[in-house]
């Protein structure tokens, strides 16, 4: 059985070798989330939340729903809400082992128990969605799941 490292060892080269040359956004987002949800079992929820460009452009701070892999999923989310919200508006990866624990958890899905946001940014960067995990399990993420999954959002998307 394959430690948590060689997974995202693997994962992260087949990620980048399946979308070597591929310059759409959308594309990069879904063939991301589609081999990271193959690769761990214990994730049920697996995918992007993007930047509302006009929104943005009118003055209002908020994710839409992108490409995901999961039960159905909240369809917007304002920065500062939640724990994408949180990555949104920090900058900052959240590793929330507990999301009962997390004072503004919204819940987009009652199973949910644990919850990884990586804030991804594109080569100039500026933010332009976030990743976003959630497990059944209690504590599934760790700075391990951080580490790798800001390693391979910056590959993917700074480009």
């Amino acid at each position: 059985m394959m430690s948590k490292a060689e997974k995202y060892q693997e994962v992260i080269r087949d990620v980048l070798a399946v979308l070597e040359g591929e310059p759409d956004r959308v594309a990069r987002m879904a063939t991301t989330v589609s081999l990271l949800n193959q690769a761990f079992d214990a994730w049920f929820w697996t995918g992007f939340y993007v930047v509302d460009m006009v929104k943005k452009a009118a003055g209002v701070n908020e994710l839409v729903v992108g490409p995901y892999n999961g039960t159905l999923g909240c369809l917007r989310i304002a920065f500062g809400r939640g724990v994408c919200g949180a990555a949104a508006t920090t900058g900052v990866t959240q590793v929330v082992p507990d999301v009962y624990a997390f004072a503004d958890h919204i819940a987009c899905d009652s199973r949910s128990n644990s919850e990884i946001v990586v804030p991804v940014f594109d080569a100039a960067g500026d933010l332009i969605a976030v990743f976003d995990s959630d497990s059944e399990s209690f504590g599934t993420y760790d700075e391990e799941d951080a580490v790798n999954l800001e390693k391979l959002m910056k590959a993917v998307f700074a480009v």
